[in-house]
């Protein structure tokens, strides 16, 4: 029953299943048949776009490179906590004022 209500995006074609093609050839190899992955990325996509999504996969995949994660992506994605753990706080990149 509950099957039935999940719409699987991945599946469709058109313009969205292009656009999350090419978003998926971003992710790194281990996790491009991660449904669950496919899943999240396509929705959003639809919510966001493809250009904000690039963007947030970008920063969310260095951020994971930099922490050395070695989890799945999607729970890296999925869970804040996890994420939040293992990325560094933002350093100050202002200049000094000068005198």
């Amino acid at each position: 029953m509950q099957d039935e209500k999940v719409i699987a995006i991945e599946e469709r074609g058109g313009p969205m299943h292009t656009m999350l093609r090419n978003i998926m050839r971003m992710v790194p190899s281990r996790d491009q048949d991660d449904v669950a992955l496919q899943r999240m990325l396509a929705f959003r996509l639809g919510i966001d776009g493809e250009g904000v999504t690039r963007e947030y996969l970008m920063r969310k995949i260095r951020d994971m490179i930099q922490c050395r994660y070695s989890g799945r992506l999607y729970d890296f994605l999925k869970d804040e906590q996890v994420s939040r753990q293992y990325i560094p706080p933002p350093r100050n990149t202002d200049p000094p004022e000068s005198a």
